[in-house]
């Protein structure tokens, strides 16, 4: 009955949801079990039983997103108005029948400037609140007493030009686990309360100042829009977070400065202070707010990481660092080897070596992996039987020319995914190369590839033979091969699609 706090239509981001069922304490679990793991398996209980559709399944076949059928949320709506255990006033419908005694309360106001909160409701008893609405109709948060949720997605009546929304008061909000705001207004956040926060995830939302002063002891989930240098805030800011497991940074699309590669010891500094300082992060991820589909960011100076001296977190399952945001390492650090519970790596090389895939083949339980290369390989890159037992996902990105691609024999034997990104494919040495620079006749599990391949005058035989290498495969994979203009749009695109395929999603969070 929870999902009733959202509209007809709305899709759900799993993990989202998850945190706000785990905040709102519906989860029992006895000491050991991961509430969070529990909380997700029921979830998929209603999809297999069909109570809620996927929407986007991850290249590991994970459910990320979902949605209610309409006859449904009518169905559960009318229990939960029967049960009180969800008033949601939507102010386009006025026929809303109240209840002075509200535990969790869903105020969807729209852009309607003269809304407001029914007086007859008793604030202190709610537990869980959403308002989504313009910041002058929100009602006072502090009188909201034992919230544990708090979701607040706010605009302001000018468009949010030199708005800012005073948020001070949520520090009076000692209860409070769970706090997402998304707003088009700057918001200023309190610095100080808040011992019990779990989740802060202010992603799509402007701080007029980060309050870093704060102590979050038990905050989990940290997803964070940065304004400035992304390894600035990084290095100065997170040791505070002791219990962090997950972190999400990513930077504003409009001020967001690179790291200067005139001052490389900084960001490498940067990086080992925010990865060895948090023992407890299990996913790490940096992006950058401009990333679209099919664009590469020109112009941007990068820092070329070298240092293989960090101390990386033991649990971390999920390391991404995305070629945007300027970190670029000059080869797989050997660290990476010792990540025996990574399952999710995306990272920027300047120089990929054979070495460098024997560091990653050590890696047990990796999944999906994203690779990005700056320079032409020298060597010729090849896979065989050993490692990469579980890996269902590969993207390998070339920004400068190619390098020779050899798949051999019961070589990722579950890899059903491949997507290729090439700069440009250049007029190749056949004595070097052959008359293709890729063999996957030996990929078993294949279902899915895609390449995309830039360059103003892509050579037209090397093109050809990548079409007829993906199109042999014995296993007929959906095939889906782009021409594109340098990564800066698409210039046309050929394609052998079936009916059903699945559009591809990157290695990142949709919430």
């Amino acid at each position: 009955m929870y999902l009733v706090m959202y509209s007809e239509g709305h899709t759900f981001c799993k993990d989202d949801m998850v945190k706000q069922w785990v905040a709102e304490g519906f989860i029992d679990t006895t000491e050991g079990q991961d509430v969070e793991k529990i909380a997700g398996g029921y979830l998929d209980q209603l999809i297999g039983r069909r109570f809620i559709q996927p929407i986007c399944i991850n290249y590991i076949d994970e459910v990320v997103s979902f949605a209610v059928h309409d006859a449904v949320h009518d169905l559960i709506a009318q229990k939960s108005s029967e049960e009180n255990f969800i008033v949601a006033i939507d102010y386009s419908r006025k026929n809303v029948s109240l209840s002075y005694k509200v535990r969790r309360l869903s105020l969807l106001f729209g852009d309607a400037r003269y809304a407001q909160t029914p007086t007859n409701i008793r604030k202190s008893q709610v537990r869980s609140l959403r308002f989504f609405g313009l910041f002058e109709c929100m009602p006072c948060i502090a009188d909201f007493k034992l919230l544990r949720v708090l979701n607040l997605q706010l605009c302001g009546h000018r468009g949010g030009d030199g708005d800012t929304v005073d948020l001070t008061g949520i520090s009076e909000l000692l209860r409070l686990r769970y706090l997402k705001i998304a707003c088009d207004v700057s918001i200023e956040l309190p610095d100080h309360g808040l011992q019990f926060l779990e989740t802060l995830d202010i992603m799509d939302a402007r701080l007029a100042c980060v309050p870093w002063d704060i102590h979050l002891q038990r905050l989990l989930h940290l997803n964070l829009r940065v304004e400035r240098n992304l390894l600035d805030i990084s290095m100065k800011s997170l040791g505070k977070l002791n219990n962090l497991q997950y972190l999400h940074l990513t930077s504003s699309s409009s001020s967001y400065t690179p790291p200067s590669s005139e001052h490389p010891d900084r960001s490498i500094e940067a990086l080992g202070s925010l990865l060895g300082g948090h023992g407890n992060l299990k996913t790490v991820v940096v992006s950058h707010g401009s990333s679209v589909k099919n664009i590469v960011v020109g112009g941007a100076s990068k820092t070329t990481i070298h240092w293989d001296d960090m101390s990386l977190p033991p649990l971390l399952q999920r390391f991404e660092l995305s070629p945007h945001s300027g970190i670029i390492f000059s080869r797989i650090p050997t660290w990476v080897g010792e990540l025996g519970n990574l399952c999710i790596l995306k990272i920027a090389v300047r120089v990929l070596r054979i070495y460098c895939v024997d560091i990653l083949r050590g890696l047990p339980a990796l999944t999906a992996l994203s690779l990005n290369v700056e320079t032409t390989p020298i060597d010729k890159i090849i896979f065989d039987r050993a490692g990469f037992s579980v890996l269902k996902y590969f993207k390998l990105r070339f920004m400068s020319g190619i390098a020779s691609v050899e798949f051999k024999a019961d070589a990722i034997p579950s890899l059903w995914k491949l997507k290729l990104v090439l700069n440009d494919i250049p007029q190749m040495d056949q004595s070097q190369h052959g008359t293709t620079f890729i063999s996957i006749e030996h990929m078993p599990g294949l279902k899915e590839i895609s390449a995309k391949i830039g360059g103003v005058v892509p050579n037209a035989d090397a093109v050809s033979a990548l079409r007829t290498v993906l199109s042999n495969h014995l296993n007929n994979p959906t095939i889906n091969v782009q021409l594109v203009d340098s990564f800066c749009g698409d210039k046309s695109t050929e394609q052998k699609q079936q009916p059903d395929e699945i559009l591809e999603e990157e290695i990142r969070d949709t919430s």
